[in-house]
């Protein structure tokens, strides 16, 4: 049976392994004006739903929504969280568990997606 700690630190370590795809919005045209949305697409292959949050440069959390376990979501990240100076983190909390992993920081531009990765419980 593995310790709390070794279960956090494994789920954390995967977790890192977030990647920054940088799937570009399509604009109509090269309009200024336009405003990009930016997303998450989040990969949950753990049994357990997961709550999912994006964590400010300034700290603040902001709930994204929920993931049921084994399958894909996708949502949107504020444009006030996102910038050219700006960089986030995930925070993935597991329903009905204590541990709460989080990515490291990312910066991510207005119109990318972001893929989050969650591995199956250990």
């Amino acid at each position: 049976m593995k310790s709390s700690f070794a279960r956090l630190a494994t789920v954390a370590a995967l977790i890192a392994g977030v990647a920054a795809c940088s799937h570009a919005a399509k604009h109509a045209g090269d309009r200024d004006d336009v405003q990009l949305t930016t997303r998450v697409h989040v990969e949950n292959r753990a049994f357990l739903d997961m709550n999912v949050y994006v964590i400010s440069d300034g700290g603040s959390r902001t709930r994204l929504g929920t993931v049921t376990g084994n399958t894909d979501a996708e949502f949107v990240i504020p444009d006030y969280i996102v910038g050219p100076a700006n960089s986030v983190r995930f925070l993935v909390e597991p329903i009905g568990s204590n541990r709460a992993p989080i990515s490291n920081s990312l910066s991510v531009r207005p119109g990318q997606t972001v893929t989050l990765t969650i591995p199956p419980n250990g």
